[in-house]
């Protein structure tokens, strides 16, 4: 009742209106509070992220932006545009063969470039792949639709498994079984053809990396001219 004496307020003092932000968030000055908005912001992020990453039209969008695209290439399509930087990567995967549109502008597009084109410049593979070579680089040129692509052929593995044979072999010759580290660093090898197709006049660079997962074996120039008649090469988007 609106008349009911409040027995535990016999100064007659105002009561209090609850709090709405528990007393443990303000505890540090506000500190911790701001560490949990960023923290639920940062979610949030992470979580429309890995959406628009997973989502195949919306990055295979991305593609058509920059290259005419006559057929889209069969397989599962991921992609993310690395933050802070004008550099955009879409990755098409058919099997053990993996495909990578590397999009950047501005100063970005050159230095990517340069990195794949230049049979001497260092690889940068990031703190994630620190331990990652390049090696054996050679260049390369590839008649597609009437252009002249150039490009790199070269392969990647752990720097530790440079001197390593292919399928480490027991007494006998004969391939035994991998322990979890060995099985790693097979897996992490790939041999790639990287190509510059980025078109006339357009403000992007592209650079395709045709990729074989997992083995050192030579590709074919004819597998990848294969591929890229899914584009029209040469003109601008």
């Amino acid at each position: 009742m609106a008349d009911q004496l409040d027995w535990g307020n016999e100064a007659n003092v105002p009561v209090k209106p609850p709090r709405r932000v528990p007393t443990w968030a303000w505890f540090c000055g506000g500190g911790c509070l701001l560490a949990l908005i960023v923290m639920v912001a940062l979610a949030i992020a992470v979580f429309s992220w890995g959406k628009e990453m997973a989502d195949p039209d919306k990055q295979w969008r991305e593609v058509e932006q920059v290259l005419t695209v006559e057929k889209r290439p069969e397989g599962e399509i991921f992609g993310m545009k690395v933050p802070f930087q004008d550099l955009r990567v879409i990755s098409l995967q058919q099997g053990g063969t993996k495909i990578d549109f590397m999009i950047a502008g501005g100063a970005q597009g050159e230095e990517l470039r340069e990195q794949f084109l230049d049979p001497s410049a260092e690889m940068n593979f990031g703190p994630l792949l620190g331990n990652m070579g390049r090696y054996e680089p050679q260049e390369v040129t590839l008649s597609v639709q009437g252009c002249e692509l150039k490009g790199m052929r070269f392969i990647t593995q752990p720097r530790s498994a440079e001197s390593e044979t292919e399928v480490p072999l027991d007494e006998n010759g004969d391939p035994r079984d991998l322990e979890f580290s060995e099985a790693t660093k097979l897996a992490m090898r790939q041999s790639t053809v990287a190509l510059d197709i980025s078109p006339e006049g357009g403000t992007k660079v592209v650079i395709l990396q045709y990729s074989h997962m997992g083995t050192l074996e030579t590709i074919e120039d004819s597998e990848v001219i294969e591929f890229l008649a899914h584009f029209k090469l040469g003109g601008g988007n």
